[in-house]
């Protein structure tokens, strides 16, 4: 029995050999690029290092198998966010995707200045007195002597 089991376990895992060629098609590219490595290299899953990347070729092999096994891109990505979180997303989704959050906090942050801008009162207008036109006549006067 240990015997069948030992052949049944090399024969599923030659039926999901893959070569490279079948990592680096485009199908698993187009999913790879939508994912973060998570080695330090700071790219996505696509992987332009050299000799390679082993998270990434794990990852790969991973697309690649559900791929194989009819899953599509959706439920791939799914699947890494649910073992990996949100993090694991090179590209997130959403109108403006990465961008998103730094372009809402600068819509706010203007529309906090203008809101302060437009209700705040001058102060040294609303505070100063009169001038009394007597006076101003006499200030008059003695710059134009000056002159």
């Amino acid at each position: 029995m240990r015997k069948f089991s030992i052949l049944l376990a090399l024969a599923g895992g030659l039926s999901m050999a893959q070569t490279a060629v079948d990592l680096d098609s485009e199908p698993v590219n187009r999913v790879a690029k939508k994912l973060s490595c998570n080695c330090g290299c700071a790219q996505d899953m696509t992987c332009k290092m050299e000799p390679g990347c082993g998270i990434c070729k794990r990852a790969k092999t991973k697309i690649f198998a559900m791929q194989t096994a009819g899953k599509s891109d959706p439920e791939i990505l799914d699947a890494f966010v649910s073992e990996n979180g949100r993090q694991i997303l090179a590209i997130t989704p959403g109108l403006f995707g990465t961008a998103g959050p730094f372009v809402a906090l600068s819509l706010g942050a203007i529309l906090v200045l203008f809101v302060i801008r437009k209700y705040r009162k001058p102060q040294a207008a609303a505070n100063a007195p009169e001038i009394d036109p007597e006076v101003l006549e006499r200030i008059n006067k003695d710059m134009a002597k000056l002159d």
